[in-house]
């Protein structure tokens, strides 16, 4: 995946990533071609860079339909990352932009698309970690790709993970035992993929906005749960609900997940 940066060029910043902006470039390919790529660079070196690196090299494992493609990676200066470029940019402006154009049957099939790349990548015995609308892009109206790879983990010989850094942790997606005990598992991300769905199924708002990151524990302790968004389908509804469960134990497992979408109707 080593790429020469003389077939890069960089043209207009597109996004801010956690590690240096990202912009919209043109890669030349061996044929000669000029494709649209999004480059993510990396402002500093050091440990800063190999977190930055991470993300390249778990993306090179991957190889599924709706996770975003790596098509190389810089490891001189500049450091960066050539990904393939998303025609509509990322799920939550994207549903707010187009709103009144996208049916309720399309906003079910990126659940579908999302746990599907999920499932692959339980399947790989990776966590993602960060699931949200976020890290969700739209390449058309009927197709979304999961990004995003610099919080994900490889599991080994343990079903889960304890997380001891301090990177800046999304506590609003996250599981209650990821809150309080940085614990991360597959089931973690099933929670993580009922608040994208939320999302998703909302046309873009924002969960817990009005609520402070200190609270949102609490809350889930008391047994409070995001409401039903409108027009979701009480069906789409029950599936986050399930995703949503106390106990990382009775949550359902991707392939679950994926089978009850697939009979989820829009009423």
């Amino acid at each position: 995946f080593a790429i020469d940066p003389e077939r890069i060029k960089f043209d207009r910043i597109i996004g801010e990533g956690q590690f240096g902006d990202v912009f919209c470039g043109t890669f030349q390919s061996k044929d000669s071609q000029n494709l649209e790529v999004a480059v993510k660079t990396c402002k500093d070196t050091g440990t800063t860079k190999d977190k930055f690196l991470d993300e390249a090299y778990s993306m090179t494992r991957f190889n599924h339909s709706n996770i975003v493609r790596l098509i190389g990676i810089h490891t001189g200066q500049p450091v960066f990352i050539v990904m393939e470029l998303a025609k509509y940019g990322e799920m939550r402006s994207y549903l707010q932009k187009f709103d009144d154009q996208i049916s309720e049957n399309a906003l079910v099939r990126f659940a579908i698309q999302l746990c599907s790349s999920l499932e692959y990548l339980d399947s790989q015995r990776f966590v993602h970690r960060d699931i949200a609308a976020r890290n969700c892009l739209v390449f058309e109206h009927d197709l979304m790709k999961l990004a995003d790879f610099g919080l994900s983990r490889l599991i080994d010989d343990e079903t889960f993970y304890y997380k001891s850094t301090q990177l800046k942790l999304p506590i609003k997606w996250m599981a209650p035992e990821s809150i309080n005990f940085r614990k991360f598992s597959s089931a973690s991300d099933v929670w993580m993929y009922g608040i994208c769905v939320w999302e998703i199924m909302s046309r873009g708002l924002k969960p817990f906005q009005s609520v402070k990151n200190s609270d949102v524990a609490r809350i889930i302790e008391n047994g409070e749960r995001l409401p039903k968004p409108a027009d979701c389908p009480p069906s789409m509804y029950q599936i986050m609900l399930e995703c949503w469960s106390y106990d990382p134990a009775q949550r359902p497992t991707f392939s679950e997940v994926l089978t009850k979408l697939k009979y989820a109707t829009v009423c």
